[in-house]
């Protein structure tokens, strides 16, 4: 699959399993999961403009909030956006009307982390097993995969992904905001770890559906992988097989029943990795604007 190395840690809450790949970047054309429009003209961010006032407006030269903070009406509305894209004040935008991935242009490469997680079951009361993240090293991507080879080693491998995520300001995941966040969350706060508090949020799953909705017949990660993103996932193993299978693994020890299921979870990550690599996310491409109104004081 890709180059892999093992090893075991330890930390304050006990021991646990790390395994990490290194991933190569994903070449290939936008998907359209950013709009086109730079934010920067996203005129409608401010309050009271829709799609006919923006068509004025830009008849008579605002076409940027910038541009239009001097306008004599929507003037100190354009500020406070103006503001809050030199400022990275991701609240504020989102309330203004901003979808998470476009915000995605405000922070740099170094600053993500792809996080996915494997469980038990859906309820949050029962323990995870995987917390896998990625990180973006420049020409390729570094996966890993923290993992507790017993239930209780759940605290110890969501401290080591804690410590990890210490300087990411922005994670991305898949389902995330509905799944992945809350019960990562509750889990922290039963072995009393604190929590992480990245700066954005991106969901990619809401920006596969308004892009593949209409075209696949479901935008599950794997459909997405194989139909956009040329990841041949053979052999790979349904989401719904993860928790009986870590099951026997803790009452056999058996490893070859969790090598698919470590396969999985990295399949999940490299396919957020490329999305992120076809969009160009903060890299200088096309989304990211951000010299033309960042800010040393609000670079955060």
């Amino acid at each position: 699959m890709w180059e892999v190395s093992r090893e075991e840690f330890g930390n304050a809450y006990g021991s646990g399993y790390c395994i990490t790949y290194r991933a190569p970047r994903y070449r290939r054309r936008p998907l359209g999961l950013i709009p086109d429009t730079p934010l920067d003209e996203r005129l409608e961010l401010v309050r009271g403009v829709g799609p006919k006032v923006r068509e004025s407006l830009i008849q008579e030269g605002y076409r940027t909030i910038a541009e239009l903070a001097r306008h004599p009406r929507f003037g100190p509305s354009a500020g406070r956006v103006f503001a809050a894209l030199a400022s990275r004040n991701v609240p504020e935008l989102l309330r203004s009307g901003a979808k998470d991935v476009e915000l995605a242009g405000l922070f740099g490469r170094e600053e993500f982390a792809v996080i996915d997680i494997e469980t038990v079951g859906l309820w949050r009361v029962l323990p995870l097993f995987l917390v896998g993240v990625a990180f973006d090293l420049g020409d390729e991507w570094e996966i890993k995969q923290y993992f507790a080879r017993s239930f209780e080693e759940e605290g110890a491998i969501l401290h080591e992904a804690v410590h990890a995520l210490a300087d990411r300001r922005v994670c991305v995941t898949y389902d995330g905001k509905a799944f992945d966040e809350p019960f990562v969350r509750a889990r922290l706060n039963m072995h009393g770890v604190r929590p992480l508090k990245f700066r954005l949020h991106i969901d990619l799953l809401h920006s596969c559906r308004r892009v593949f909705g209409h075209t696949l017949p479901d935008c599950r990660l794997t459909t997405v992988g194989g139909y956009a993103l040329d990841l041949d996932r053979k052999d790979d193993v349904p989401g719904s097989a993860v928790p009986d299978l870590y099951f026997q693994y803790v009452r056999d020890g058996d490893w070859d029943l969790m090598e698919p299921v470590l396969r999985h979870n990295a399949w999940d990550l490299a396919a957020l990795c490329r999305l992120l690599d076809a969009e160009s996310v903060g890299e200088g491409g096309r989304p990211d604007s951000r010299p033309e109104w960042t800010s040393k004081e609000g670079a955060g």
